[in-house]
């Protein structure tokens, strides 16, 4: 498992407003506390959930008879950059398409769980947990619109290609080792009743949250 990474790698402080609420433009991130300790893989001082989603993920995993076993940011795998390096490529001429222009990197994918579905059959997947407005191709603006408008959708193409770059190789390497790659958007949280119900992140003030 992937325990090296999380070590350096950890949740953000949670940091709040005076009247207990996140800071805008933050997510709740912490280390989740483990309910059924046979059931998780890996060290379990080291679940890191960086999203209040996530947390929900990590309580369903943790409490549903149907997850055998399950681990968080379980492994690390390569995926090709290909968007790093185009102005380099723009300034001296070279093809941003060819993938000795694209830089190798390393993808955390979100969980890992072990799963027995209703006809009885076990499936692993691998799961990366997304708002679905990611996963939507960013409308490019006009050469005449707000400069801040401009480096907004600069922003969401870039994160758009190294998702879809990331997500790519994770599905093969899944495929090859014989598991599943899905993505949950709040659809599937829904779906599965991870959010909006009794595995919903519950905080009733910030020093109950980070306890």
């Amino acid at each position: 498992m992937n325990n090296s990474y999380k070590r350096w790698a950890k949740p953000s402080k949670n940091i709040y407003n005076q009247n207990g609420t996140l800071k805008k433009g933050r997510t709740y991130q912490g280390y989740y506390m483990l309910r059924n300790k046979n059931k998780y893989i890996g060290d379990p001082t080291l679940i890191i959930y960086r999203s209040a989603w996530e947390y929900s993920f990590c309580r369903w995993c943790d409490s549903s008879p149907s997850i055998l076993r399950w681990s968080s940011e379980p492994i690390q795998i390569p995926y090709y950059d290909k968007v790093s390096k185009l102005e380099e490529c723009k300034k001296l001429g070279l093809n941003p398409n060819n993938p000795t222009n694209w830089i190798q990197k390393k993808y955390n994918t979100d969980f890992w769980m072990e799963i027995q579905k209703p006809d009885e059959t076990i499936e692993r997947w691998f799961i990366e947990i997304k708002p679905k407005e990611k996963l939507i191709r960013p409308k490019p603006v006009s050469k005449d619109a707000p400069l801040k408008d401009q480096k907004k959708f600069n922003t969401r193409a870039r994160e758009f290609i190294l998702n879809e770059s990331k997500f790519e190789a994770m599905k093969v390497w899944a495929t090859r080792n014989g598991a599943k790659f899905y993505i949950f958007t709040e659809e599937q949280l829904r779906k599965f009743g991870i959010i909006g119900g009794r595995f919903d992140l519950q905080i009733d003030n910030k020093r109950n949250f980070d306890k």
